[in-house]
C-alpha cells in the first residue's frame, strides 16, 4: 500500500478563535466540530484542529508533551498556479491576523510564509519550473 497522509491534527488553544481564521484566512468550511476539535476537508486530506489539552492524550502516549504556542517542528506548504495567487492569499491572510512574511523570488520558485493564531507555519508558494 503505497504512503498517504490522510489527516493533519493542530493543537491550538482558542479553538473558536482557530477555526474562525482558517475561515476567513483560507476560506475553508468545517465539516464537523464539537467542543475539542474542528476538521476542515482540504481537497481529500482532512485538517483537523484540537485543543491543545486533548492533543496531549494523544502524543503523550508516546511520551511527547504538545508543542507550545509557536514552536515550529514542520512547515505546511500550500502551492499556487501563479504568483499572483500567493500574493493574493498572503494579502488574504494578513487581513485574517496572520503574521506574515512576505513573498520573494528565490531560484525560481517565488513563497512566502505566514503563522495562524497557535504559531503553525505555513509556506505559501509558487514553482514556475
Amino acid at each position: 500500500m503505497p504512503a498517504a497522509i490522510s489527516c493533519v491534527t493542530f493543537p491550538v488553544d482558542d479553538l473558536q478563535k482557530s477555526v474562525a481564521f482558517y475561515q476567513n484566512a483560507l476560506g475553508l468550511a468545517v465539516e464537523e466540530h464539537d467542543e475539542d476539535s474542528a476538521i476542515f476537508d482540504v481537497d481529500g486530506i482532512s485538517l483537523t484542529l484540537m485543543q491543545r489539552s486533548e492533543f496531549g492524550t494523544y502524543v503523550e502516549r508516546l511520551g511527547h508533551r504538545p508543542a507550545t504556542r509557536g514552536a515550529a517542528e514542520m512547515i505546511l506548504s500550500y502551492f499556487t498556479e501563479s504568483k499572483s495567487e500567493v500574493d493574493t492569499l498572503m494579502a488574504q491572510v494578513q487581513r485574517a491576523g496572520a503574521q506574515v512574511v512576505a513573498a520573494s523570488d528565490e531560484d525560481g520558485v517565488y513563497s512566502g510564509y505566514f503563522t495562524d493564531p497557535d504559531g503553525h507555519t505555513w509556506e505559501v508558494l509558487f514553482d514556475g519550473d
